[in-house]
């Protein structure tokens, strides 16, 4: 068999072999996806330890680095946000006491939903009676499916944690040399092969950017809501925020739905109203806002376009959609161009597109 014969069995060995591998490693996808994250943002700081240390030995350090430093911010966020709930959840339940009594409690408030309806409807008070109360059991019981899920993922978060651990430091030990290895693969020209790469590390930078940004802009916003209703300790709060915000779907609304709900069952129902008009309309639209704004801008992208990425990257790929979807048409954009070098327009089209 000819070398070239033998080069293509090979090629399609190996894309046999690629899609199998895919395939074993995608229920670690969310691991590798955090560790290669961590791995590209520490990369300097490994770079500058193995110039004074052995390789090995700064890829540890720099590991336990980022596990210390996130480990201790999020350890300190929990504890903080437990000790703030006990006491927002002291606090209502004083007021709530002042009010009408604890045992009470929940049928003062629906009472005064039933009332507040019924001099506004024709409905007699039984039966809106007891819509309010079949809705509060909905509520109830998504919020205990929820809270029950919660615990049940608290395992596979921890799992996928530990992994994006052990990950991270095999990619700040070997990754550069696996990419040498990748790249030595593909029947491209060394410079076009170097773009594409550059290509990919400026979209991953640039959507770690933009999740920073929307939760900073997140926090500031949620702490000027809280503060505008009279909740005590809006700035930390604002941190919950911000923090909360890296959390598809979800993000900041864990921090101010809970509020809400508070109002609610007070009977604060303008605090309510005001809160959650804020927290839906202002702080949940600047990750739809900024988010490609800022990705836009640092990959020289329509920001429209890199939002219809992120949706439908989320529609495709659930969370991992959020950077992939950007991913995709950073890289697209990044081989069109190389395209552009290897073949120029004819001089025709060029004068076409130029009138």
């Amino acid at each position: 068999m000819s070398p070239r014969k033998q080069r293509i069995v090979l090629g399609i060995l190996l894309a046999v072999l690629v899609l199998f591998s895919f395939g074993i490693a995608w229920p670690f996808a969310s691991a590798l996806v955090l560790s290669a994250l961590l791995a590209v943002m520490m990369y300097p700081v490994n770079r500058r330890l193995s110039r004074v240390m052995r390789p090995g030995f700064a890829s540890f350090l720099t590991t336990l680095l980022t596990v210390a430093v996130l480990g201790t911010t999020f350890t300190f966020v929990c504890v903080t946000a437990v000790k703030t709930t006990k006491n927002a959840y002291t606090a209502l339940n004083q007021r709530s006491d002042e009010q009408r009594g604890s045992p009470g409690r929940i049928v003062g408030t629906t009472d005064r939903i039933v009332d507040a309806v019924a001099t506004r409807l024709p409905v007699p008070k039984e039966t809106i009676r007891a819509k309010v109360l079949s809705g509060m059991e909905t509520v109830v019981r998504y919020l205990f499916v929820q809270t029950e899920a919660a615990i049940q993922g608290i395992v596979s978060i921890v799992v996928t944690n530990v992994l994006a651990v052990i990950f991270l430091y095999y990619f700040l030990r070997h990754g550069e040399g696996w990419l040498r290895s990748a790249t030595t693969l593909i029947p491209l020209n060394p410079d076009i092969t170097g773009n594409l790469l550059r290509a990919a590390h400026q979209s991953i930078i640039a959507n770690v950017n933009g999740v920073l940004v929307v939760a900073a802009a997140q926090g500031l916003f949620l702490s000027i809501g809280f503060w505008f209703v009279g909740i005590r300790s809006p700035l930390q709060w604002g941190v919950f925020g911000a923090i909360a915000s890296v959390i598809p779907f979800v993000g900041a609304s864990l921090v101010w739905v809970p509020a809400v709900i508070g109002f609610v069952v007070t009977g604060a129902y303008w605090k309510a109203l005001m809160l959650g008009l804020w927290g839906g309309l202002v702080v949940g639209s600047l990750d739809n806002i900024l988010r490609p704004l800022v990705v836009g801008a640092h990959e020289k992208q329509n920001p429209v376009l890199v939002g219809f990425a992120m949706l439908g990257g989320t529609y495709l790929m659930g969370p991992l959609g959020l950077l992939f979807g950007p991913l995709v048409v950073s890289m697209t954009g990044a081989v069109v161009e190389e395209l552009k070098r290897l073949k120029p327009v004819p001089q025709e089209l060029s004068r076409v597109a130029g009138d």
